[in-house]
């Protein structure tokens, strides 16, 4: 099974799997949004980044002059947990999208030559229109999450992070 499949099979079940998690009432409101990413905020590992994961990144952009800025980004690290529940809010900050506007829908790309984001889950239906023409969107809703929880690392994370970043998208909605 395709990852693509096995994400967008199991929204429903993850997701109630992470309000049982977290005590937070999943119920698909923008409210909703605050509640779980405050709880997120809290609920947070970070860890420091191994060694040989660095080791990694040094060999990787030896020649880089940004490497000296991507080492000291990559210092700390989402424990494993984190990521897996930074994933499964991101299943539910996409179906948030869906349940409330007609026009969104779960989908992907699959020619990889094409597209960068072929065979990623996305939230797909928006309408970018601030181009002329207006041109069909779509957006990659863990992205989204791990654009907001970056935000932990730099100590500027809010609680309305995710709810922000939710009402910029609305204005590419098109019901």
């Amino acid at each position: 099974m395709l990852k693509n499949n096995w994400y967008i099979s199991r929204i429903e079940e993850r997701t109630q799997y992470l309000s049982d998690f977290s005590g937070i009432e999943l119920n698909y409101s923008t409210n909703s949004l605050v509640d779980i990413w405050g709880w997120f905020l809290k609920n947070a590992e970070i860890e420091k980044t191994p060694s040989a994961k660095l080791d990694a990144i040094k060999k990787q952009l030896v020649d880089s002059p940004f490497l000296h800025v991507v080492l000291a980004e990559s210092k700390e690290q989402f424990s494993l947990e984190t990521e897996y529940i930074m994933r499964d809010i991101a299943m539910y900050y996409g179906n948030v999208f869906i349940k409330n506007h007609k026009s969104l829908y779960w989908g992907y790309y699959t020619d990889t030559k094409k597209d960068s984001f072929a065979n990623i889950p996305l939230v797909m239906g928006f309408e970018d229109r601030d181009f002329e023409p207006p041109f069909k969107a779509s957006f990659d809703p863990n992205g989204t999450i791990e654009s907001c929880a970056l935000n932990i690392l730099d100590r500027t994370q809010r609680k309305v992070d995710l709810f922000n970043a939710y009402q910029k998208k609305l204005r590419m909605v098109h019901d």
